[in-house]
């Protein structure tokens, strides 16, 4: 009787394991391991300016949900390799948190390697179902560079005003892929401020497939396109 009773505990446990572990592929980013990606940055003339490569290289269990810690490299367009780092998502209920540190100049953070760092802020949430009109939660990150407990540099990126806007359908190299339209306000705090407005395309289980950085006058100052998708 108690192996009976072992037996349909770990097999409820398993079933809400699995659940949940459905509810974390079946969001806006990619959350599975062995996916792999690239996405190809333009400036505003739709010329390659870099290529990020991104994998998903596990994904564990934790004590509310599951994290993912994926690699990226980054190169020119010429294929030389500029920057490479980690950053990790996390997924609790259904909800998947993207660490923003990943969303900064990866050049830029290659530059602080040997500096003592200290990163805080709110991660970006994507939650499943996203409908036309749902307004999202902000997010923000704040990269302090040291050497001997001074800081030489103070970089804040915060992600406000995000929404819903619509579903679409965009077709890239990688593919054809229903999508929901994001848009949001981005500042960036460092030696130079910046204001821009993004507009972004996701789809379920795979990520960002579109993304545009606009002007105050709406002008495309540079963009991001998904060229590669594996699972």
């Amino acid at each position: 009787m108690k192996n009976i009773i072992l037996a349909t505990i770990l097999l409820l446990s398993s079933n809400l394991v699995m659940k949940a572990q459905d509810a974390c592929e079946s969001n806006y980013l990619a959350f599975r391991q062995g996916v792999s990606f690239e996405l190809t940055n333009y400036d505003k003339k739709g010329k390659v300016s870099s290529i990020q490569r991104q994998k998903i290289n596990t994904v564990e269990a934790t004590d509310d949900g599951f994290k993912a810690n994926t690699s990226m490299v980054l190169s020119n367009e010429k294929g030389k390799t500029l920057s490479e780092g980690n950053y990790n998502l996390e997924c609790r209920n259904g909800v998947v948190y993207l660490d923003m540190s990943s969303m900064l100049d990866q050049r830029m953070m290659a530059g602080f390697k040997d500096m003592e760092m200290e990163i805080s802020g709110n991660a970006l949430e994507f939650p499943n179902n996203l409908k036309p009109g749902q307004t999202l939660s902000d997010g923000d990150v704040n990269v302090k560079a040291m050497t001997g407990g001074l800081t030489l540099m103070n970089i804040t990126m915060s992600i406000t005003n995000r929404k819903v806007e619509s579903t679409e359908i965009v077709t890239t190299p990688a593919g054809t892929f229903e999508c929901v339209k994001i848009s949001q306000d981005s500042e960036l705090k460092s030696i130079i401020n910046k204001k821009f407005k993004t507009v972004s395309w996701y789809a379920i289980g795979v990520g960002m497939v579109k993304s545009e950085n606009m002007d105050d006058r709406g002008n495309v100052e540079s963009s991001t396109i998904l060229t590669k998708f594996e699972k």
